[in-house]
């Protein structure tokens, strides 16, 4: 018969989650309704939870509405930003490596 076994990842702090064979710290949390679950590739907690923090405010920034963008549509929007920008140099200001 089968004991039951500890759970190998332990819960340290909110969102933040150590596995105990190797000591790495993992993140745990949601975002736009969906689980995200991700190694944060350190043993330091202190680094740990900088890079948890770091992840979550990256995950806010994304708009999922946005996923579904063609390329016609990003370069639209593109051209739409550049628009009034005037260019940094003219032809005229440029040397000629041909002279």
């Amino acid at each position: 018969m089968r004991t039951r076994q500890k759970s190998a990842f332990q819960k340290v702090g909110e969102c933040l989650y150590r596995y105990s064979s190797n000591g790495v710290y993992y993140a745990r949390f949601e975002s736009s309704g969906k689980e995200i679950r991700r190694s944060l590739r350190t043993t330091d907690r202190t680094s740990a939870q900088r890079a948890l923090t770091w992840l979550k405010q990256e995950r806010e920034q994304v708009d999922p509405t946005q996923g579904k963008l063609t390329l016609a549509e990003l370069s639209d929007r593109y051209a739409a930003t550049i628009q009034h920008q005037t260019p940094k140099r003219s032809s005229e200001n440029c040397s000629s490596f041909t002279e």
